[in-house]
């Protein structure tokens, strides 16, 4: 993958697309996000309360925002290497998953012994909930060309079905069978992660919990555990949710938004669990969020056709309602073609389409997938991490949410980046304040236990401290990574709260900054 550096925010990019690449573009090389954010705002500040630009930009007046916008990761680790073992009501290989490779390593039905393989080639009702974990964590996009991608759309997987065919009923029994699965078969498939979308009956102890204590047991054997809390404020939580060593995700409402002023909490479970124990652990978007259509289904076909329409001409409406009228249920012969489009932009609104294959979900299930594939990243990045170091790391870099109490949010709402900095940082756990240099990137640590931010600014980066926050660390540790810089020196100094400019103490290479002060050098 060519990777380079975006000349506005510095973070690591992957080789530009073109997708919002226009008439107001600020460079060749500038990532997605800062585009995106530069058409909205014009240049002029933080972006406005709509998606038009991006909407426009994709030629789809119904899109959303791609993850890859929303949740800012670092594209050098798309989860290679690691495998995610879902745990869900059911599975089908879907085109995301299994095109242009496929990642998929078993299908397994711990409810069924005898479950013979033909039935997860076939589209099942109970199969959807989780395909949608799946691909919204590691789908390659190939339905979306691309725009609807997962983080860790390299990983591959393991889906354990724990809903019964007959009953249709997912139970705590089942569950704790199908992590135990995953512990058994650890080794065989290298499985690092466990992502569980559903729950069982009712709260119980840990001491009386078998899903609970299967978690407990999968964690202890090196496995990192990620469970959505649910979608009920004020009920009980259940397992696996309620787990202690569960990285247990509530939800984020991000208003389909990159700026935080907008976002809010979205309604999840939250509070104590049967042992006293506050749930949930983190936030990730739960709103808004583009996930798969089940194919050879109804909404599959119905979806591309009504989009279809939505553009066509009239001589082509007709023809293409002729053709299709028996997946069109809300058409007639005698609609004109104002109303035909009015009654096509109705049902596209009512279904939540967003795009051909594709329509808006919504619950702590695709919360709880964005933060597994975010473990599959740190993973990637730096593998002797154990459970317990993912789980502080995820806790120390989140970002609170201003007017929320803790009791909702838990430590706050993921930060990919600065997640994966620290699985990067925490390879060298002995090292000291200064600049810490590797083939491809600068490391830099600072120590300040009074300071509230701190941020680089330098020549790389206008000078402007907005752009390369440091990410604190324990003990008043800060810490910060770059891509290499491309100019043989570079001149640089520490923004302390926003308005004490010092050098680096820890760099003796210094030069005069015009100002009668100093500025660090590389």
């Amino acid at each position: 993958m060519n990777i380079t550096r975006c000349p506005v925010c510095r973070q690591h990019v992957e080789s530009p697309d073109g997708r919002f690449r226009e008439e107001r573009q600020i460079s060749a090389t500038c990532c997605d996000r800062c585009l995106y954010l530069n058409f909205l705002t014009g240049g002029r500040g933080f972006p406005a309360r709509d998606t038009v630009a991006f909407r426009k930009h994709t030629r789809n007046e119904f899109a959303l925002l791609p993850i890859s916008l929303r949740v800012n990761p670092d594209p050098r680790f798309t989860g290679a290497g690691v495998t995610i073992a879902f745990i869900d009501s059911g599975f089908f290989p879907h085109p995301d998953l299994i095109t242009p490779l496929n990642r998929i390593l078993a299908f397994v039905d711990v409810t069924d012994d005898k479950c013979p393989p033909r039935y997860f080639r076939s589209p099942q009702a109970e199969s959807w909930h989780g395909t949608m974990s799946a691909v919204i964590a590691s789908g390659a996009g190939t339905l979306s060309k691309g725009l609807y991608k997962g983080i860790a759309r390299e990983a591959s997987m393991v889906c354990i079905k724990t809903m019964k065919r007959k009953s249709r009923h997912v139970s705590g029994e089942d569950i704790a069978r199908g992590i135990w699965w995953a512990i058994d078969h650890k080794e065989e498939y290298g499985i690092r992660i466990i992502n569980i979308a559903v729950g069982a009956d009712g709260p119980e102890l840990l001491t009386e919990s078998d899903t609970d204590q299967a978690v407990e047991a999968a964690v202890e054997s090196g496995i990192v555990v990620v469970s959505a809390t649910g979608n009920a404020p004020g009920h009980p939580f259940v397992a696996p949710a309620s787990a202690p060593s569960a990285i247990t995700v509530g939800g984020l409402d991000d208003r389909n938004q990159l700026h935080e002023a907008f976002w809010t909490l979205y309604p999840s479970t939250y509070g104590k669990t049967m042992d006293g124990i506050d749930k949930p652990d983190i936030l990730a978007p739960a709103t808004h969020l583009a996930g798969p259509i089940l194919p050879k289904t109804d909404q599959y076909r119905e979806s591309r056709l009504l989009l279809q329409l939505l553009h066509a001409t009239e001589a082509g409406a007709r023809s293409m309602f002729t053709r299709h009228k028996k997946n069109l249920p809300e058409l007639s012969a005698k609609s004109t073609r104002e109303s035909m489009k009015h009654i096509v932009r109705k049902r596209i609104e009512a279904m939540k389409y967003i795009a051909p294959y594709h329509k808006s979900m919504e619950g702590t299930s695709v919360a709880a997938a964005i933060v597994t594939s975010i473990v599959a990243q740190m993973l990637q990045a730096n593998p002797a991490l154990t459970p317990a170091e993912i789980k502080d790391i995820l806790a120390r870099t989140a970002r609170p949410l201003q007017d929320s109490s803790k009791e909702r949010q838990g430590n706050g709402v993921i930060d990919a980046r600065a997640a994966i900095e620290q699985s990067v940082l925490a390879r060298h756990p002995l090292i000291l304040p200064g600049i810490h240099r590797s083939a491809d990137s600068f490391a830099f640590l600072y120590e300040d236990r009074k300071a509230e931010t701190v941020a680089l600014a330098g020549d790389f980066n206008g000078w402007d401290p907005l752009y390369t926050p440091f990410h604190g660390l324990r003990n008043g540790l800060w810490s910060c990574i770059i891509s290499k810089p491309s100019d043989a020196q570079l001149s640089y100094k520490f923004v302390i709260d926003g308005r004490r400019w010092i050098p680096d103490p820890a760099n003796r290479n210094t030069v005069a900054d015009g100002f009668g002060g100093w500025n660090s050098r590389l």
